[in-house]
């Protein structure tokens, strides 16, 4: 509708006139459809090379979705150095909806890098207060510790994120175990 109005503002009904003009409107509003230009929910084509960490990083729930569909495991680990898994990287990256969508299909909220970082500490570090509350409720350890000590209170004053760290002492983090 929006690319007939277009045609419509910006050549006039003249446009219109010849049936030449309209069997070839129609065809390219048709074969747009059909490519998925104008409704790609409609027409999603897995790419069996992207990793469900792909899609987090590119903010596609779609297309997240529909990777996990195929098989993919929802905790599978990116294929870089980093290790991290779709909710580390919705975590990290600020996605709630995502996030939401991977803690409520079973995303192991505890997983960690190598060097121990988990979601809630890349949420809290990144001043995700939202997130931190999503995975406070779904049962993140607050006390886990990375091989450097830290915690997701750590990460949150390190970057002075007052608002994450009223939520942490909520939880019972930053106190003495």
């Amino acid at each position: 509708m929006k690319l007939l109005n277009f045609i419509l503002n910006k050549f006039g009904n003249n446009f219109f006139k010849t049936g030449f003009c309209v069997r070839a409107s129609l065809l390219a509003i048709g074969f747009s459809v059909w490519s998925g230009c104008i409704l790609p929910q409609e027409r999603f084509v897995p790419d069996s090379n992207l990793s469900p960490t792909d899609y987090v990083y590119k903010g596609d729930l779609q297309g997240l979705e529909n990777s996990l569909r195929t098989g993919k495991g929802i905790n599978q680990r990116d294929p870089f150095f980093r290790n991290y898994t779709p909710l580390m990287v919705a975590a990290r990256e600020g996605e709630y909806l995502i996030a939401e969508y991977l803690v409520r299909n079973g995303a192991d909220v505890n997983a960690r890098t190598r060097d121990g970082h988990t979601a809630l500490m890349m949420a809290a570090f990144n001043r995700y207060p939202e997130i931190v509350k999503l995975l406070i409720r779904s049962g993140a350890d607050i006390h886990a510790t990375t091989v450097q000590g830290h915690t997701a209170w750590s990460e949150a004053t390190l970057e002075d994120s007052k608002r994450v760290q009223e939520i942490l002492l909520q939880a019972g983090a930053g106190k003495k175990q």
